[in-house]
C-alpha cells in the first residue's frame, strides 16, 4: 500500500503519532530534503468557520517567526488530506522531535526529586517566557504536551494553532468544544474568561505538583466534576506530599496554583528565577543518554560563564491588580520597573483619555514606555501595546505630527520582528496615512496605502477583509 503523500507530493506521512484537542500527529518524511518531519493536521470540525483556513496560515506565520530552542521548528503550512480521497485540511510540518513525554517519564519512574522537577519546569518556564513576550499563549500546557530528550533539553509540544492573539480578533475555540484539557485547565479557562500569561503558569503549577507527588490534583468522575474542582477545589499543600521542598518553590508553586490569575507569579521568568535555584543536572536520569550532544555542550559552556554572575532572585511577586493604580509621573528609567507597572500605566491612560484627559494620559505612559524600554525592549509585546497606545492617545489629540513619528517608528521595528504583514504593522500604516492626509501630504499618504494595498492583494486575494478595509480607505481619501 502506498503512503499517503501531501504537499505537493513532498511529504509523505508514515504512521499516526498521537491526537489531541486542536488535530493529529503523523510521522512523516520530507522527500526533497530527506528529513523525518512530524505532520499536524487539525480536526475536521475546525473548518466550521469559513474562515479557518486564513485564520489558520496566519497562525502558522506567526509560529515560524518565533524561534527557541525549547520548541520544535515550524518548516511549512499547506492543506491536504491524511487520508486517501478525505477531505483536505490545514497542517503544518514540523521538526520531529525524539524523546520521552512528561506523563511516559512520570508513569515509568514515579515523583521525581526536587532538583530534576526545578529543572524540568524551569526549561518549561523559560520557553513561556519567550511565548508570553510576544502573546502566545499555549492554553494546553500539560505532561503529554511536554517532552524531555535525551540531550536533557526540554521541548514544550503543541505551542496551540487557536491561541494568539490579533488585532482585530479575539482568542477564537473549536465550535461546539473547549479547548483545553480538564485536568489542566485554569479556572479562567472553565469560565470562558480572558487567557492571560498566568493561564499557563497555573497549568505549569499543576504540572509540577504532579512531578513531584506522583498524583494529579485535580480529578473527578467526569469532566464537569473536574471543571468545578479547578475553580473551587483549593490544591493539596505540596510540603504535605514532600516536606523536603524548599520553602520558596513550595510557596513559588501553590501560588501558581492560585484560583484567581491576579495572585499568581507575575510572569513566567519570575518561575524561571525561583525553580533555577534548585534546579540538578539531569545526567543520572536513564532518558538523558546523549551527554555529547551539541546541545547539551553549548548549555554547559553558556551555563559556566554565567553561574558566578547570577545574583540572588526574591520570591517570585504576585500580581496585585485590584490595587488602586497610583500616578506614575515621577518614574524614571532607573526607577525599579515590572510589567505590571506598564500593563496598569496603559488601563490608567485609557481611563483617563475616556474623560477627555489627554494630557496626563499622555504624560504619563510616556514616562512609564521611557522606563519599560531598557527593562524589557522596545519590540518586547507589552511594550509595543504601550506604544501603539501612545500613539494613539497623540492621534486622538490631534497632535498628528507627534503620532506619525511614533507610527513610523512603530512600522520598522514591527516589521523587522514580525514582517510587513503583521497587523499591527498594516494598522500602523493605516494610522500613518491618516496622519499624513491630516498634516495635507495626501499624495504620500494614498502611496503608502496603494502600495500596501497592491501587496496584500497579491498575498491574501482582492476579498479578503484587511485588502476590502484598505481600498475604502483609499477611496474616502480620493473623495475626500
Amino acid at each position: 500500500m502506498q503512503p499517503q503523500v501531501v504537499g505537493g507530493g513532498r511529504y509523505e506521512l508514515i504512521g499516526s503519532i498521537g491526537e489531541g484537542g486542536m488535530g493529529q500527529v503523523f510521522e512523516g518524511y520530507d522527500r526533497h530534503l530527506k528529513r523525518r518531519i512530524a505532520v499536524k493536521f487539525t480536526h475536521p470540525n475546525l473548518d466550521r468557520d469559513p474562515d479557518w483556513d486564513k485564520r489558520f496560515l496566519r497562525e502558522a506565520e506567526l509560529m515560524a517567526r518565533f524561534n527557541h530552542p525549547g520548541l520544535p521548528v515550524i518548516h511549512d503550512a499547506g492543506s491536504g488530506s491524511p487520508t486517501p480521497g478525505g477531505p483536505e485540511r490545514p497542517y503544518l510540518v514540523m521538526e520531529f522531535i525524539e524523546g520521552t513525554t512528561f506523563d511516559n517519564f512520570l508513569e515509568k519512574h514515579g515523583p521525581q526529586p526536587v532538583g530534576v522537577v526545578a529543572n524540568l519546569g524551569a526549561q518549561a518556564a523559560a520557553v513561556l517566557a519567550a511565548a508570553h513576550r510576544n502573546r502566545i499563549y499555549h492554553r494546553d500546557l500539560k505532561p503529554s504536551n511536554l517532552m524531555l530528550c535525551a540531550d536533557g533539553t526540554v521541548k514544550v509540544l503543541d505551542f496551540g494553532l487557536a491561541v494568539a492573539p490579533d488585532s482585530d480578533m479575539t482568542r477564537y475555540t473549536m465550535t461546539g468544544h473547549t479547548l483545553g484539557t480538564p485536568a489542566f485547565m485554569a479556572p479562567e479557562q472553565v469560565e470562558g474568561r480572558e487567557v492571560v500569561p498566568q493561564t499557563d503558569l497555573y497549568s505549569l503549577g499543576l504540572v509540577l505538583h504532579e512531578l513531584l507527588t506522583g498524583d494529579r490534583v485535580m480529578t473527578g468522575s467526569s469532566p464537569y466534576a473536574v471543571w468545578q474542582n479547578q475553580v473551587h477545589l483549593p490544591p493539596p499543600d505540596i510540603r504535605h506530599e514532600r516536606p523536603e521542598v524548599p520553602v520558596d518553590m513550595a510557596r513559588l508553586i501553590m501560588s501558581m496554583l492560585a484560583k484567581s490569575p491576579d495572585q499568581r507569579p507575575e510572569d513566567a521568568a519570575s518561575v524561571h528565577a525561583v525553580l533555577l535555584r534548585y534546579a540538578s543536572d539531569l545526567g543520572d536520569l536513564s532518558e538523558v543518554n546523549d551527554n555529547h550532544s551539541p546541545a547539551r555542550m553549548y548549555a554547559l559552556a553558556v551555563s559556566s560563564m554565567v553561574s558566578g554572575r547570577t545574583a540572588s532572585t526574591v520570591v517570585a511577586p504576585t500580581r496585585k491588580l485590584s490595587k488602586p493604580v497610583e500616578p506614575m509621573a515621577d518614574m524614571s528609567p532607573t526607577t525599579d520597573f515590572s510589567r505590571g507597572d506598564l500593563q496598569r500605566a496603559v488601563r490608567r491612560a485609557r481611563d483617563l483619555a475616556d474623560d477627555s484627559r489627554y494630557d496626563p494620559a499622555i504624560h504619563e505612559l510616556q514616562t512609564v514606555v521611557e522606563a519599560a524600554v531598557p527593562v524589557l525592549g522596545s519590540r518586547d509585546a507589552d511594550v509595543v501595546e504601550a506604544r501603539l497606545k501612545l500613539a494613539d492617545l497623540r492621534f486622538e489629540s490631534l497632535d498628528h505630527a507627534a503620532a506619525a513619528d511614533m507610527y513610523r517608528a512603530l512600522i520598522d521595528d514591527l516589521t523587522a520582528e514580525r514582517g510587513p504583514y503583521d497587523d499591527q504593522v498594516m494598522y500602523c500604516q493605516r494610522q500613518l496615512a491618516t496622519c499624513q492626509v491630516q498634516l495635507g501630504d495626501t499624495r504620500n499618504a494614498l502611496t503608502r496605502l496603494k502600495r500596501l494595498h497592491s501587496q496584500m492583494a497579491v498575498r491574501y486575494g482582492e476579498q479578503d477583509r484587511r485588502v476590502i478595509e484598505l481600498a475604502g480607505q483609499i477611496n474616502h481619501i480620493k473623495l475626500s
